[in-house]
């Protein structure tokens, strides 16, 4: 069976604009601006957020180096980002599927 990684929907306070930068956080490089817009950058939700969206870019950047062989370990990539940014939208945290949820950028 497929594990969920879907949690409820945020209970916090979030700033006005936290739903915005959690899902720009997953579209390239963008996440910069989670980690440097305030009061967004001290909202645990979008450091979440950022966190998976700095990991996914940096498996984007290590599968791009790859020829072919890469191509196809993008597919994963950009199904975790949709999924992602799904679940910005639906203000829930996320964890990435595998080993890259336990990567912690953000603190």
């Amino acid at each position: 069976m497929a594990e969920n990684n879907q949690q409820p929907p945020v209970s916090e306070q979030l700033p006005a604009n936290a739903k915005l930068f959690s899902i720009l956080a997953y579209i390239s490089v963008l996440w910069l601006l989670g980690l440097l817009i305030k009061p967004e950058k001290y909202s645990a939700f979008v450091k979440s957020h950022v966190n998976n969206g700095i990991v996914l870019c940096i498996c984007a950047a290590i599968c791009a180096c790859i020829p072919f062989l890469g191509w196809l370990c993008e597919i994963p990539v950009v199904v975790f980002i949709v999924m992602g940014i799904i679940a910005a939208a639906k203000t829930q945290y996320f964890t990435l599927p595998w080993f890259l949820g336990n990567i912690k950028i953000v603190k």
